[in-house]
């Protein structure tokens, strides 16, 4: 695996480089039809097309997390996963599958839910920046459902594993109001990568070469935690989400870090 990785870094250099994507496998609907699916793990770049997410100190958040995500994702195919990405492009992910739900924000969430459970993945990163009205608030932090203790332990490996990046010593965060990762059929994450609202977390999120070292710390990590992961059963999606129960789509409380 070392091997793979090194070979990887020298591949990537500075840059995700999403020409590369010929390292990221197949069509989730098609891995779902498989008789024996692969054992894959989703990157879910947050944000992306008419959604810019937060923005601040020259920075677009669906532009970072689409390099990250890129980066992550080559970085598991190195090391054998079948990796999905639930976008490629400046696009958001409300019109991938036909919905009759009311608003763009809800079809976009239920979509990437639905592209996890049709894929079957084994887990889900999704990443995210985040921001505050208190400059001195900066760090990564790995948020988890607080029901799946599957998802704690990813959550606590990545987190861990960013920390040795950032020189930070947050913990995991358990959240019960994040949909993606509080729906999920397998364990799942929410990553912020830092604070745009942080002078030096801001300088940080521009530079490829930390953006690197945090994209592989995050794959080791998550590569070692989902080994063991099930594959989730079949999943047959209605244009209606059937399962669209009280969603909650409030902002999570933002935790300063050390």
């Amino acid at each position: 695996m070392r091997a793979r990785r090194a070979a990887f870094m020298r591949i990537a250099g500075c840059s995700a480089g999403l020409g590369l994507l010929s390292l990221v496998t197949g069509s989730p609907v098609a891995a779902a039809e498989s008789d024996s699916p692969a054992r894959a793990i989703v990157v879910d770049a947050g944000h992306g097309g008419i959604d810019g997410g937060a923005c601040g100190a020259g920075i677009v958040e669906k532009t970072v997390t689409l390099d990250v995500a890129g980066r992550v994702a080559h970085a598991l195919a190195a090391d054998g996963w079948q990796v999905r990405m639930t976008r490629e492009g400046d696009t958001d992910v409300s019109r991938l599958y036909e919905s009759n739900l009311p608003t763009r924000h809800k079809r976009d969430l239920q979509n990437r839910l639905d592209f996890v459970r049709i894929t079957r993945a084994v887990g889900v990163i999704s990443i995210h920046v985040n921001s505050s009205t208190n400059s001195r608030d900066r760090g990564p932090l790995v948020f988890y459902d607080v029901h799946s203790e599957p998802g704690r332990q990813l959550a606590q490996g990545v987190q861990n594993a960013l920390n040795g990046v950032a020189g930070s010593t947050q913990r995991a965060v358990g959240r019960r109001n994040l949909f993606l990762i509080r729906h999920a059929p397998c364990p799942a994450i929410l990553v912020e990568l830092g604070f745009l609202t942080n002078a030096s977390d801001a300088a940080r999120l521009k530079d490829p070469h930390y953006l690197q070292r945090a994209a592989l710390a995050m794959a080791d990590a998550a590569s070692h935690a989902l080994q063991m992961a099930a594959i989730p059963p079949p999943y047959q999606r209605h244009a209606e989400a059937v399962d669209w129960v009280k969603p909650s789509f409030g902002t999570f409380d933002k935790i300063r870090v050390q």
